[in-house]
């Protein structure tokens, strides 16, 4: 993690002015800009942290290490999120891995500074009820996806979602322990789909051949 410059945050304004409407002016003074690097932790479960995140602009996964040595994938962050309230308001050990997967730009707060103001300061606290209520709303959706839907309606809705001009690439691995699947059910689900020619394999991902039929299979969930 490396401190940054208000300067390099002028790029994300519009996500500034959507904290600074929703903190109050004292703990907006108290913001730090920071970057985290792919592959840097912004939490590591285990472990104690003095920090609150507000997250701007980049990609993070959450995920848990199983007793089994298993990850499991809970949740990806790529959107303004508050991370570390869990550590605000109950013990300061960490219960999530939060990894960032890319330049991951951020507000910190100090917990061991600002603990006390933060707890008093009612603005602060109602935005970080709402943030936690959307989470929850959001991973309830999720696991109700992956306990309820088939994986082939999940996929083509996860692909619907996250495609750029046409075009579709992930990590596989992360994306089958998003989907609650093995890797090799979602390799044989996408060759599935290029075989109904709704994908068409690229030199890098998936091409979207037939943005109709993806959204015939994604019905309900698009």
């Amino acid at each position: 993690m490396e401190l940054a410059s208000s300067k390099e945050f002028e790029r994300f304004e519009s996500k500034t002015q959507l904290l600074r409407a929703n903190l109050s002016n004292e703990t907006f003074a108290m913001l730090q800009p920071c970057v985290f690097h792919a592959g840097e932790y912004l939490y590591a479960e285990g472990e104690t942290t003095d920090a609150l995140y507000l997250m701007l602009e980049g990609n993070c996964k959450v995920f848990k290490l199983l007793e089994n040595g298993k990850s499991l994938l809970l949740c990806l962050y790529d959107d303004v999120q508050v991370l570390g309230e869990f550590e605000l308001f109950s013990d300061p050990v960490v219960k999530s891995n939060v990894q960032a997967l890319c330049e991951t730009y951020c507000y910190a707060l100090s917990l061991e500074k600002y603990r006390a103001q933060l707890l008093a300061d009612n603005s602060f606290l109602q935005f970080v009820l709402r943030q936690t209520c959307a989470k929850v709303h959001r991973n309830n959706n999720n696991t109700a996806r992956n306990l309820l839907y088939p994986l082939e309606q999940r996929l083509a809705a996860y692909i619907l979602k996250t495609q750029n001009g046409g075009q579709f690439f992930a990590n596989y691995t992360m994306l089958a322990e998003y989907l609650g699947c093995s890797l090799r059910h979602l390799l044989r689900t996408l060759h599935t789909f290029c075989a109904r020619g709704v994908l068409q394999k690229a030199a890098r991902g998936y091409l979207l051949s037939d943005l109709a039929g993806l959204q015939t299979l994604a019905k309900g969930l698009d």
